[in-house]
């Protein structure tokens, strides 16, 4: 079987989505299969963060042939949006891992969010 090609000759990269998949498959089977400490189904947000990460890290190819096609404005533009979405799962990953581990009580999350909402209103008010 041949490798695809890309225009300008070079081979395609290894997927990192299917690299993910594979590996939470794998962590799903070995979870099952009781191969694992019971801890590592609650550390799922690395995954968020990890993929978050490697958005924060590298820059796509595609981002570049935007460059290329539709100029360097475009390619830019691109290329915040995938930012902006990386550090939100690392935000997101770094969220649910404090509580899937326990450091924080899911019962204190709705008034601590009531209290501060009410303190930026009066904050707001008093300006």
């Amino acid at each position: 079987m041949s490798a695809r090609r890309l225009k300008g000759g070079g081979r395609r990269g290894l997927s990192g989505l299917g690299i993910v998949l594979v590996l939470i498959g794998l962590i799903a089977l070995a979870v099952t299969y009781s191969v694992v400490p019971p801890i590592v189904p609650r550390l799922w947000p690395l995954i968020l963060i990890a993929v978050g990460l490697f958005g924060l890290l590298r820059r796509p190819g595609w981002v570049s042939e935007l460059d290329f096609q539709l100029g360097p404005e475009f390619g830019r533009f691109a290329d915040r949006q995938r930012r902006t979405f990386s550090w939100a799962l690392v935000v997101l990953g770094l969220f649910f891992l404090v509580f899937t581990l326990g450091l924080v009580d899911a019962r204190v999350l709705g008034p601590t969010v009531l209290v501060v909402l009410g303190l930026l209103l009066l904050w707001r008010r008093s300006r």
